[in-house]
């Protein structure tokens, strides 16, 4: 008997044996579960043929995670009846001619498997019309068993509607994930496709709701538009090429890290790619200026044989031909766009803090009290230990810099008129008669004549013992309290020793004791999260003087929109200030304010990290994020009354031996281990 080749037909009973062909339905669904694994992996699909199809406007919209439905409208090419009767077949493609072609590629699409797969586990329906065409065409496919081709007044373009995903494949649409978690997928999607191609118009809707519209822009405005205009600013240009590896993009300054990769954009002749080891390369370049994931939209440009697409169904990975070259180029790019930063940096020019105290009295004739306000009461007094000015609590980081002995030269004038000493006695002297000159009582001041510095022009006051309750004191005489007698405390804590920033020792009955700060405060948060949440009772929170403005991306905007009522109970209260910023108006009672915005990030990326928080994020993921992002660091420097406030919590708490993470919050040496350990 002749053995069978491919195209055999294997209903012919001579060839059915133990080993059978495949039915068309079985072989589809095959297929649509290796390249379609959830709604995010259909989007990309569609989403990358209307790219191929020169689109320069897509939109996006979806219901229940893309469960239900994903639809999506482009202007591109579109299709005349012929294709689009063929088009949701397997391995059906305008885009290879030839086995040669599939290491020329140009397009995102080539093995026609895209289509196929998802129409053989949807309810699907095509609409799509040519430029050339003056009436457009529809299809319906329900389980890739097709219906008659309709005509249809059409736009341009083509549309894709797919309804039911996974309908007929229960057991794959039980994997997925909750409504949240699958639309923050194709959001992901949607973005990283959308920062590869800025001159086209992205639009992605949440059922009405519009979460995402990238006008056309170019990288720059596109990254503003998907990450926020604060950092988009900040970004730094690359452009480096090493042995034949073209690297482009944007990269933050080190001072703009995350926590996770999440934001980290990679493409490979700008078709987005996941690889460990460029990622691993784009991270060790920021080694040196401490930990976190740093910001990246980076564009390889290698010859088409450095390289293979073609290694998983979906696309998602690359293998290159020498990945240590690939490894070199990418970190060596970054590194050279850091430290060109630096050098630049450096090279700003700063005048010495020193100068300026020198050179303040003869800028005070440009000094103008009238429209500076209250500044001008700026003492030398009010300055820090190390000649600096102290920070306003609600003041952006970026407006308000410690001087470090440094100011750049164009500050140099505002710095002087908000910091220069002007006694208070100048505001209240008498006007000088132009006769007879100043008064022989109180010399008169002026802001156009003798230097005025911060040491200059101070009276000593005789300061009164006591004073009536209703005797108003002069201007600037600051009146001294007696002090109270302190008492002496009823009990005596123990004493507590701070080994290396990290470590808490103490003596208890048994022994010693040592409890890791961090896992400890980690389980006594974690714990005080619960309760609240799970009894909805709100934490005591501190009102900021000045709001601070955060600006959120995309993804992280969506998880906040679920996560604002938890964050309110935790003490955080987050005011919508229009598109994806908001106000931070309270933040809890004890967390330091400059942890407070950091505190928010960290809560939203660790909850997108760990995916599933629910319809409602009161959960135990959320009350670790909280605990993790607000817990006492290693490094922190602790009083001994806040050593024994953590010990005396921990032992409170209902497992005080674990943080909520597994690791271990305490050690304990007994007597006799520790004279075993000294042979006594």
């Amino acid at each position: 008997m002749q053995a069978p080749t491919n195209d055999t037909n294997f209903k012919d009973t001579k060839f059915l044996g133990k080993i059978q062909g495949l039915s068309d339905d079985i072989i589809n669904k095959i297929a649509a579960g290796e390249v379609i694994e959830n709604p995010a992996s259909a989007v990309k699909e569609m989403l990358e043929n209307a790219i191929d199809a020169h689109a320069k406007r897509i939109r996006v919209q979806i219901e229940d995670g893309g469960k239900a439905l994903i639809k999506i409208t482009d202007d591109g090419d579109g299709m005349e009846p012929a294709d689009l009767s063929v088009c949701y077949l397997r391995h059906t493609t305008s885009k290879l001619k030839s086995a040669d072609d599939l290491f020329r590629l140009k397009t995102n699409g080539f093995r026609g498997e895209a289509i196929a797969s998802i129409a053989a586990i949807s309810k699907m329906t095509i609409t799509t019309r040519t430029h050339e065409s003056a009436e457009g065409h529809e299809l319906k496919i329900i389980g890739n068993k097709p219906e008659e081709i309709r005509t249809v007044s059409a736009p341009q373009g083509t549309t894709f509607l797919v309804e039911d995903l996974f309908f007929n494949t229960p057991v794959r649409r039980n994997f997925l994930k909750s409504t949240a978690f699958e639309g923050s997928k194709i959001l992901d999607t949607v973005m990283r496709l959308a920062m590869a191609h800025p001159d086209i118009r992205f639009e992605y809707y949440v059922g009405e709701k519009d979460v995402f519209l990238g006008t056309a822009e170019d990288l720059r405005g596109r990254v503003a538009e998907a990450l926020g205009s604060g950092i988009a600013r900040k970004m730094l240009p690359v452009d480096y090429e090493e042995n034949g590896i073209h690297v482009t993009g944007l990269i933050s300054p080190p001072d703009e890290t995350f926590k996770t990769r999440s934001n980290q954009y990679l493409y490979l002749q700008n078709r987005p790619i996941w690889n460990a080891m460029v990622n691993k390369a784009v991270t060790q370049s920021y080694d040196p200026y401490g930990k976190g994931h740093p910001v990246c939209v980076l564009f390889l440009e290698l010859p088409e044989d450095d390289f293979d697409v073609n290694v998983h169904p979906a696309k998602r990975e690359v293998r290159f031909a020498d990945e240590n070259k690939v490894f070199l180029a990418v970190r060596h790019a970054v590194k050279v766009t850091l430290q060109n930063e630096e050098q630049a940096e450096a090279e700003r020019p700063f005048i010495s803090f020193t100068e300026i105290q020198k050179t303040a009295g003869n800028n005070v004739s440009s000094f103008h009290p009238e429209q500076s306000g209250n500044d001008i009461f700026t003492s030398h007094s009010a300055q820090n230990d190390n000649g600096t000015f102290p920070r306003h609590p609600g003041q952006n980081e970026m407006e308000s810099k410690d001087l470090d002995f440094k100011q750049p030269k164009d500050d140099i004038q505002d710095f002087i008129a908000l910091n220069s000493f002007v006694p208070l006695e100048s505001f209240n002297a008498p006007a000088q008669n132009a006769t007879t000159g100043p008064s022989e009582n109180k010399p008169a001041y002026t802001f156009s004549s003798a230097p005025v510095t911060a040491q200059a022009n101070t009276r000593k006051v005789e300061q009164p013992l006591s004073r009536d309750l209703f005797d108003t004191p002069e201007t600037g005489v600051v009146v001294s309290m007696p002090k109270e007698k302190k008492e002496e405390p009823v009990f005596v804590p123990p004493q507590f020793l701070q080994i290396a920033k990290t470590y808490i020792a103490c003596e208890d009955s048994e022994g010693l004791l040592l409890i890791d700060q961090n896992a400890a405060h980690t389980r006594i948060l974690y714990e005080q999260a619960m309760r609240n949440l799970d009894a909805k009772i709100q934490m005591e929170s501190q009102e900021l003087l000045f709001p601070e403005l955060i600006e959120f991306t995309k993804a992280e905007s969506m998880i906040l929109n679920r996560a604002l009522p938890s964050l309110e109970r935790l003490g955080f209260s987050l005011e919508h200030f229009g598109g994806d910023s908001y106000q931070l108006r309270a933040i809890p009672a004890k967390l330091p304010f400059k942890r407070a915005v950091k505190s928010v990030r960290e809560i939203l990326e660790t909850i997108d990290d760990e995916t599933e928080i629910g319809k409602d994020p009161v959960t135990e993921t959320f009350a670790k994020a909280w605990a993790k992002s607000n817990a006492i660091q290693s490094g922190d420097t602790l009083k001994s009354e806040e050593m024994a406030q953590i010990l005396t919590q921990l032992f409170q708490t209902e497992e005080p031996t674990i943080s909520p993470f597994g690791r271990p919050t305490l050690l304990r040496l007994t007597g006799q281990e520790l004279a075993k350990k000294f042979k006594r």
